[in-house]
């Protein structure tokens, strides 16, 4: 029989495939450099957007050993093949990630063995660690009738599209060194909270140009005369206002006013201002109202990558323009799902 007690073994210097650190928290928060393993009893899952949350008792008799387990949203670990039932309450799990630099207890979980010794990924990008065999998670489960549905619709950029990430880490979680910030933009760092001031841990959606970061399935849909881009995180809808006047009378809002042509057939870009997002990123440096987003999204060849390019220009947040490139890839029978974000309690 398994006991109760906490067990932490810490791998140091061991090879680890580059993780995104959390979805709503910056790199920094996590030790990556070491491996922190637990075992104990499931008491408690909270299956929501933004993330999930397993809590795993190391001491049924005291309640501080509860660890509380991070794993990635509702939304990344459904499209793999996981879900709630696997997790029941009383469940003896092993649990391996890497621990909070700033909350007791507190692990971005990649992986968690069950009692009857399958193994779930619960990062997209971690590698088996009990178990030999394939574990779950890895994978995407597509419908295969959804697969040749979306092989026979897909048109120029119009179709589901998948993060393939263009660098490791995501540019909103970085830190100040990354970017040409002003010293004014520094400045607004100093009293910034990421637990008490962070608008997505309260389920604001972020706005621009912090949106297009987001590593979840989007899409670009016909609308009249315009286009949508609807991603999955958060359900943000954005319309690209196409060959309309760039001076018109528009309120600012947090994904502002888009205008957009076509470079050519497969080649869409758009500029984006009147944006009241309060920041640039998501990790508090913020943004004027003068912020100007320039994106371009090119369609290769074969139609199995999406090029993005972004260039952000805030003469009060940055020195000079900032740049940087990603790409989206085409998995067909992906969808765009729903997010219901849900604040924690």
């Amino acid at each position: 029989m398994p006991s109760n007690s906490l067990k932490i073994f810490v791998a140091i210097g061991v090879l680890i495939l580059p993780v995104v650190a959390t979805a709503h928290h910056s790199a920094n928060e996590f030790d990556q450099s070491k491996v922190v393993e637990i075992d104990g009893l499931i008491v408690d899952v909270f299956w929501r957007n933004p993330h999930v949350i397993i809590k795993v008792a190391a001491d049924m008799d005291d309640p501080d050993a509860v660890w509380e387990l991070e794993g990635a949203s509702v939304s990344s670990l459904s499209r793999r093949g996981l879900s709630r039932d696997m997790l029941n309450n009383g469940d003896f799990v092993k649990a391996a990630g890497y621990a909070s630099t700033r909350k007791t207890g507190h692990l971005l979980l990649t992986q968690i063995l069950l009692p009857g010794g399958e193994e779930l990924l619960v990062r997209r990008n971690a590698a088996p660690r009990w178990t030999t065999t394939a574990a779950r998670g890895r994978e995407l489960a597509l419908d295969p009738a959804k697969v040749t549905a979306a092989e026979a619709e897909a048109d120029s950029i119009f179709r589901v599209w998948t993060w393939g990430r263009a660098e490791p880490g995501w540019w909103f979680f970085a830190g100040p060194e990354r970017f040409p910030l002003t010293d004014a933009a520094l400045a607004s760092l100093e009293n910034y909270d990421e637990y008490t001031d962070n608008p997505v841990l309260k389920c604001i959606p972020p706005g621009m140009p912090a949106t297009m970061g987001n590593p979840y399935p989007m899409t670009f849909v016909r609308a009249g005369d315009n286009i949508e881009y609807r991603s999955e995180e958060f359900d943000i809808l954005r319309t690209i206002h196409m060959d309309a006047d760039p001076d018109a009378e528009v309120s600012p809002s947090p994904l502002g006013y888009s205008v957009g042509h076509w470079e050519d057939p497969n080649t869409l870009v758009i500029r984006t201002t009147r944006i009241n997002a309060p920041y640039f990123n998501r990790v508090g440096v913020r943004q004027t109202q003068d912020a100007v987003v320039d994106e371009r999204f090119a369609l290769n060849d074969d139609g199995a990558r999406l090029d993005y390019a972004i260039k952000v220009t805030d003469a009060a947040t940055l020195e000079k323009p900032w740049e940087w490139g990603a790409h989206w890839v085409w998995a067909p029978g992906e969808e765009v799902g729903t997010y219901e974000c849900t604040v924690a309690e």
